[in-house]
């Protein structure tokens, strides 16, 4: 009579011979090839730019810039590359003076440089045709909201944009969402 002991023992190899032939399904492969490494975030910076009559967003890959760097940038316009692929802005360059730029966790100020007196007006940052949207707005609106929300790690459209022309002028507010883009 076989003792219960090895009866279990028997039983045991049984189940782990017939587990060992019975594989798990896969079949054996060859060495594969899976390609570069993963190589994480890349620092970039995002514009918008104008697309017929919506913000088109453009990534480029410059390491983290301040903000004022990112809107110069912006100011300087899409490159060669972009405007062949239509893009184009609506930002009028050669304004008097520089923008005067203050930021916050999901705020910016921009303060433009005031109008000049005619009749030797200097050309605005933002044109006046009322034919078309606002875009120019747009552009400084989400670019420098995309720039705070990258640096604090927020929605870019819970950055609020304030506009304020001259010192102590009229001011405007805008978030990203309320321009056209696609």
């Amino acid at each position: 009579m076989i003792s219960r002991t090895r009866r279990a023992a028997a039983a045991l190899a049984v189940v782990a011979v017939a587990s060992t032939a019975a594989g798990c399904g896969i079949a054996p492969t060859g060495v594969r090839d899976g390609g570069e490494p993963a190589v994480g975030f890349r620092p970039s910076v995002r514009l918008y730019f104008v697309s017929g009559a919506r913000l088109r967003a453009v990534t480029r890959p410059i390491p983290s810039l301040t903000l004022k760097e990112t809107l110069d940038l912006l100011l300087d316009g899409p490159s060669a590359d972009e405007r062949e692929r239509g893009l184009r802005t609506d930002l009028i360059t050669g304004v008097h003076g520089p923008l005067k730029l203050s930021a916050g966790r999901a705020r910016v100020l921009i303060t433009l440089p005031p109008p000049q007196p005619t009749p030797t007006r200097a050309p605005e940052l933002f044109p006046t045709d009322d034919t078309r949207p606002d875009l120019s707005k747009g552009q400084l609106t989400c670019t420098a909201a995309g720039a705070v929300a990258a640096r604090e790690n927020i929605d870019p459209d819970a950055v609020t944009v304030v506009f304020r022309q001259g010192e102590g002028g009229r001011t405007e507010s805008f978030h990203c969402s309320e321009f056209p883009r696609g």
